[in-house]
């Protein structure tokens, strides 16, 4: 409770503060554009005495449109409250600045909803720059020269998927040949990059489960939400307090908009200073952990069709470089299943500022997660990667681990990884 007293002071003292970029862009959930998060470092990754010979790599699509959903909800709820905002300000209740206010008398939103969840150019431009560093750090286990046998590409049958594959491909080599790569044929039952979708049991005890999101219901009824709730109306200057709803669609959409335009703020976010940005954070964390994280054991026991896929492609068949496109709840279940930021139980009644499940961390566009064989004189190794960045699995000493370690450590799951058993309703 004093957790609780000490946020919501902080809310009221802050609530007349302007918005700064800087206040918010880390804390947009899975709206997190991947451009605040990846590794600027991009040279070769040498360990002496090893050479690195295959990579197998799980990207998430790059930054995308609203669903249909939340495009109607732009074209009503928002649309109606920026007139609602400019209207406060015109009779002088207002306290917006003036640049602010030219920003919400500009935005529009002529967004089709027959595009929802289409990439964007932001989303286009992550994916060539994020293969090109790639590319540059282990060179040997990606050629520039392209190969239909030691290269394979695989994506979800949805536009974003597809279309994040493509591009990848035009950083890897260039557009020309990028025309001539071969794509493993999509397929609206993909058991292993979206497995979840198609698992009886998941979506039954987990998914349309309402225990599963108890905790952040419990959370969007608490004080410091209905406190933050307020201090956001304030901050726009309305004379009402705006429901978790329409303050959750301003979130999402400031997420959105900030993420596929460079160098741009959008005039949604002005609502958010930084403890209200980390309170929506939250109430976003608290579903995906119940969701697509630890919260139930089924959840993460499905991506064993993910370790499975790639203990395969390591084998001395496999290809030197598999690349596959998928989406938010493949890469967070496929962390909780190598045992990745593993905290307490995420709960509504204290706000765990230290929890290393944080979607704007582990979850933003193009999130990705990347295995890579190393031949050493001593033997194999695979070093793992996650936003670009090299981390140390929880069951290795190091962040160049056996690969007897890991496959000694993951071999039952793998072994024993029937789909149909594990998704079998009883």
């Amino acid at each position: 409770m004093l957790l609780y007293s000490l946020m919501i002071f902080y809310i009221v003292l802050n609530s007349s503060f302007s918005i700064k970029i800087e206040d918010i862009s880390k804390h947009l959930g899975t709206r997190t554009p991947y451009r605040f998060r990846y590794n600027k470092e991009d040279s070769k990754i040498i360990y002496p005495r090893c050479k690195d010979t295959k990579i197998w790599m799980v990207v998430r699509h790059g930054t995308r449109l609203p669903s249909a959903k939340d495009i109607l909800g732009m074209n009503t709820v928002l649309k109606d409250l920026k007139h609602e905002i400019l209207m406060q300000h015109k009779i002088g209740k207002g306290s917006l600045s003036s640049e602010q206010l030219e920003d919400f008398e500009k935005w529009s939103n002529n967004l089709e909803i027959e595009k929802e969840k289409y990439l964007t150019y932001e989303g286009q431009n992550e994916m060539i720059l994020l293969a090109e560093r790639t590319q540059k750090r282990f060179p040997n286990a990606i050629r520039k020269e392209y190969n239909n046998k030691t290269f394979e590409f695989r994506y979800t049958a949805t536009q974003r998927a597809q279309q994040s594959a493509r591009y990848f491909t035009v950083g890897l080599f260039d557009r020309k040949i990028s025309q001539q790569v071969v794509f493993a044929p999509a397929t609206k039952i993909d058991m292993v990059l979206r497995f979840y979708k198609h698992c009886d049991k998941w979506q039954k005890q987990v998914k349309k489960n309402s225990s599963t999101y108890k905790e952040q219901k419990i959370f969007g009824n608490s004080e410091l939400m209905n406190k933050t709730l307020e201090s956001i109306s304030q901050r726009l200057s309305l004379n009402r307090t705006l429901s978790l709803d329409t303050v959750v669609l301003m979130f999402k959409i400031c997420g959105y908009e900030t993420a596929w335009r460079k160098n741009h703020l959008s005039p949604w976010c002005y609502g958010f200073d930084r403890s209200g940005a980390e309170v929506l954070e939250y109430y976003i964390d608290l579903k995906h952990y119940w969701l697509d994280g630890y919260g139930y054991n089924l959840t993460s026991q499905q991506a064993c069709m993910l370790m499975k896929n790639l203990f395969e492609k390591f084998s001395e068949d496999g290809p030197n470089a598999t690349f596959l496109f998928a989406h938010s709840g493949t890469l967070l279940k496929l962390l909780t299943h190598i045992e990745m930021y593993k905290t307490r139980a995420l709960k509504a009644d204290t706000m765990d500022v230290h929890r290393t499940w944080r979607t704007s961390n582990i979850d933003c566009f193009a999130s990705n997660l990347a295995f890579v064989l190393y031949k050493c004189e001593d033997g194999d190794y695979i070093l793992t990667l996650h936003q670009e960045r090299i981390i140390k699995l929880p069951m290795c000493e190091k962040e160049l681990c056996p690969i007897k370690t890991l496959w000694n450590y993951f071999k039952d799951s793998i072994n024993n990884c029937d789909i149909g058993d594990i998704c079998r309703l009883d």
